[in-house]
């Protein structure tokens, strides 16, 4: 009787210190880890909070660690992948630059599986011409999931329709922009207003994007091998800038340098009808520290004569970024995988508040618009927006066989013989065909020595 009592106090016993107990190790939820370069404020705050509200009952949770994306930022996030154990998720700036060597340290998952599980085709969803690029052996180790097509510009609206200018959302010609920005541009001295700002001060990559976007792939090519250079349509992007300063409708580079324009300074003070940078949406929609009385459109920048009906909207363009990948040490990829579907499609939401455009092409452009000009209402027309993110993305440009080794250079090549057009050191012939006879000299070499 003493031994049956002792074992049921025993029972007893057990019973109360399991009940007490916080909960079993089974029961608690799975927090998943997400690094990104992006403040809280700007919109993972709330990505947070929407996630662990709607996936509590799940069992899933979600923290977010931001990092500085410099060069001791990344560092420190490929420290720790390669380590395992901090990271389940990570946002990866910098394109192919940084995600093939990642890749290639075995230290991001190959997602292909999961998105074909879930039913997932990027192509479908996101667009080809915003993720072949990132596609590695036919397989996908991330994808990109905010929308960047840096072939599209700011407008002052009401510049544009004191003129009598219509805003060119289905497109525009070189001739047609060059008579626009000679119309636009009017005052002398302190008082001028110039129809196109380039920023080739602080902005000279969109410069080197409007003078890409004609001529890429900027080769001949046979069977996917560059043989030369070509320069033609370079030649025509570089006419049309020199235009614009020579005649007084945009300002020069010196004269950007000089007086260390930006576009802060110039075209959200007024100083400009057009200017490149659609990287800067986030800059251009704070008014609280830039304010103004006007409102701005996101248009496309103009096309060569010729090519209006193939390329006017710019749809090939490889202008996709935030790649959202998983660590291949997390213990949690199906939840990973889990979290970057529901993130894609619908989840970051809130980064439009930011100036961060989704790229799913579910997503509504209406609610988008009114995400980006949440504390910021009038900035931008709706209708630029919604016809922003409506450029369809179904076709990437071919990517050329360029010898690797040779790319870099021809590049250096390039940089330097537009700069050379911009600052009056040469003339556009004669800088281009220097360029082609040195970048051709080095494809054949490259070919020769391959």
């Amino acid at each position: 009787m003493k031994r049956t009592l002792a074992l049921l106090m025993t029972l007893v016993m057990l019973a109360t210190m399991l009940a007490s107990m916080p909960a079993a190790m089974a029961d608690e939820p799975i927090t998943l880890r997400l690094w990104g370069g992006v403040q809280p404020e700007y919109g993972y705050a709330d990505i947070v909070e929407n996630f662990n509200k709607e996936f509590k009952d799940k069992g899933l949770q979600l923290e977010y660690v931001r990092y500085v994306n410099d060069a001791n930022g990344n560092l420190q996030l490929d420290t720790y992948l390669m380590a395992g154990g901090e990271i389940d998720i990570f946002m990866g700036y910098g394109g192919t630059g940084r995600l093939f060597p990642r890749v290639d340290a075995g230290v991001v998952l190959e997602m292909t599986p999961y998105l074909e599980a879930a039913g997932f085709d990027p192509f479908v969803e996101l667009g080809e011409a915003a993720v072949a690029q990132y596609i590695i052996d036919d397989k996908y180790y991330a994808v990109p999931t905010k929308y960047e097509n840096n072939q599209y510009w700011f407008a002052n609206v009401e510049m544009f329709e004191a003129a009598g200018i219509p805003l060119p959302y289905g497109g525009w010609t070189y001739s047609e922009f060059l008579a626009a920005v000679e119309k636009l541009t009017h005052g002398e001295g302190m008082d001028k207003v110039y129809g196109m700002y380039w920023g080739m001060n602080k902005l000279m990559d969109q410069t080197s994007a409007f003078l890409n976007a004609m001529n890429q792939p900027y080769a001949v090519y046979t069977d996917a091998s560059c043989e030369s250079v070509q320069i033609e349509t370079l030649k025509e992007g570089l006419e049309v800038i020199k235009a614009t300063t020579d005649n007084g409708w945009a300002p020069s580079i010196e004269d950007e340098k000089a007086d260390d324009l930006s576009l802060p300074t110039v075209f959200l003070e007024g100083k400009a009808a057009i200017t490149t940078g659609i990287a800067q949406i986030r800059v251009v929609k704070d008014v609280e520290t830039y304010p103004r009385d006007f409102t701005v459109a996101i248009i496309p920048a103009p096309v060569p004569d010729d090519l209006f009906e193939t390329k006017a909207t710019h749809s090939y363009v490889n202008g996709a970024g935030d790649l959202i990948c998983v660590s291949s040490k997390t213990e949690y990829p199906q939840e990973c995988m889990d979290f970057v579907i529901w993130y894609i499609k619908g989840g970051m939401a809130p980064l439009a508040k930011g100036g961060r455009i989704p790229l799913w092409k579910g997503f509504d452009g209406n609610a988008v618009a009114d995400s980006l000009m949440t504390g910021a209402e009038g900035v931008f027309t709706v209708e630029s927006i919604v016809n922003y993110m409506a450029v369809e993305k179904t076709k990437a440009q071919t990517v050329l066989n360029m010898p690797k080794y040779a790319q870099s250079e021809i590049d250096t090549l390039r940089t330097e013989a537009i700069e050379a057009v911009l600052y009056g050191q040469k003339d556009i012939d004669s800088a281009l065909n220097e360029f082609k006879t040195k970048a051709d000299k080095m494809i054949a070499d490259a070919i020769t020595n391959k």
